[in-house]
């Protein structure tokens, strides 16, 4: 009813009707969010006083809005990312400086809130404050499961308070705490049943001597860095400690034309590579009915959008999968909607594919003194599975006195995934398996 009546009076006032239109359709889109004056003055109010405090008071302003959306982990992984920019550290999960809500400690670091660890209710966390305020922090992961209450703070719990990071103080690494749990469990109920009758133990809770607990942790191997990213991933929605790409930054830049912060524009006819964890995926249908798949990569430098028209969506959709690292071939171009940069896809790969096309062998360094009986058995049987590759195992042999190369027979060309790549390592040692390239 008021676009004629604008368009009549616009033409009436010398303004030309087609740029009267045009002016019309831009007051209609700001009317759906306008505001009036005491509105807009309110807004300006609450901007300026919390740019005040993140400018000032940045860790505790950070903690607080992180503390306000604990149960929202999609607004955590975005306000996480906001602390990384701000160059802000965020520490894991801590039994002996956290507290249910995200908090600032004496060095200006923000320790993440227990209450933000999946499965972990307020009462285990009340349980645990309440035994740290009573008699101070905790030493090891027996005097903490011997302070806490085990009928609210179960073993199911404790498992995932390892995994989250929040137990790292209390012994050498998690894969060390989670192998000792069922022990440290299982003193801690003894302790608690002699209570029950009275008795102190004079000795603590261990039977055996402190020096004999760390030593037992020694023997237990350190989980490979995806294993624990993973455990972190389960209990607070997100890496915190490291990145999935950061294990295979080297071997990436072998296939990739350059890191994520490091891309810009394209010509049309220059096709570049970039890989990164898939991080969000989803296919959207347009208007005029065109499937078109969009993801997110994230090589923790940067972050790209990425877009699979309908060839390249119907080649690679079953590649459209969160938490996937994937080499991305095409142009990149502005994108006008986000200010960023975005990628239109030819080629999609994954990190296996990309290994078989690139690599011309898999290096394997073994010295005179890991040869003993078990040794060939165990090697064949980590190969076994991953036969009818197309990638040569080269087996470099080292002695007092001589070194040689040794390439293993076609039949046993193997496909170099994480799996294969792992248990090697898991045998050999971590410096002694490597992918070669040309």
């Amino acid at each position: 009813k008021q676009r004629g009546t604008f368009k009549e009076g616009a033409e009436k006032n010398g303004v030309d009707g087609e740029l009267s239109m045009k002016i019309f359709d831009l007051v209609e889109k700001f009317a759906g969010y306008g505001f009036n004056k005491s509105h807009s003055a309110a807004y300006a109010l609450v901007s300026y006083q919390t740019l005040w405090l993140k400018t000032h008071y940045p860790a505790e302003f950070m903690a607080a809005v992180m503390t306000a959306d604990m149960d929202n982990t999609d607004k955590i992984i975005g306000l996480v990312d906001e602390c990384f920019r701000m160059k802000l550290t965020v520490l894991p999960p801590d039994v002996n400086s956290g507290l249910y809500r995200f908090n600032v400690n004496e060095k200006g670091a923000i320790v993440y809130g227990i209450g933000a660890i999946k499965g972990v209710g307020e009462g285990p966390i009340e349980n645990i404050i309440e035994a740290r305020n009573k008699g101070g922090h905790f030493k090891d992961l027996f005097d903490f499961c011997a302070r806490i209450d085990t009928k609210k703070t179960n073993k199911r719990v404790v498992e995932k308070l390892i995994r989250a990071g929040a137990l790292d103080r209390l012994g050498p690494h998690r894969a060390a705490l989670m192998a000792s749990l069922d022990d440290a469990m299982k003193a801690a109920g003894q302790h608690h049943q002699a209570e029950s009758f009275g008795q102190s133990d004079m000795f603590g809770v261990l039977t055996q001597a402190p020096e004999e607990v760390e030593q037992a942790y020694i023997h237990v191997p350190k989980w490979p860095e995806k294993v624990w990213l993973e455990g972190e991933r389960e209990t607070l929605g997100l890496y915190l400690t490291g990145h999935p790409v950061n294990a295979y930054i080297k071997e990436l830049s072998r296939y990739t034309t350059w890191r994520l912060n490091d891309a810009h524009v394209t010509r049309r006819d220059q096709t570049v590579t970039v890989a990164g964890l898939v991080i969000a995926a989803r296919v959207m249908t347009t208007k005029r009915g065109t499937r078109i798949g969009l993801m997110t990569l994230d090589d923790r430098s940067g972050r790209m959008e990425v877009m699979l028209f309908s060839d390249a969506l119907d080649r690679y959709a079953d590649l459209l999968e969160t938490d996937k690292i994937v080499l991305v071939s095409g142009q990149v171009s502005f994108d006008d909607f986000n200010g960023g940069l975005k990628m239109s896809a030819r080629e999609v790969m994954s990190l296996g594919d990309a290994r078989e096309k690139y690599a011309r062998g898999l290096s394997v360094s073994v010295t005179e003194s890991q040869i003993n009986n078990q040794f060939f058995e165990r090697f064949s049987q980590i190969l076994e599975p991953n036969r009818a590759g197309t990638v040569p195992v080269n087996v470099y042999y080292q002695r007092a006195d001589a070194r040689v190369k040794l390439v293993l027979g076609t039949e046993w060309r193997v496909t170099p995934t994480d799996q294969l790549m792992d248990d090697l390592k898991s045998l050999l040692g971590e410096q002694q398996v490597e992918l070669e390239f040309n």
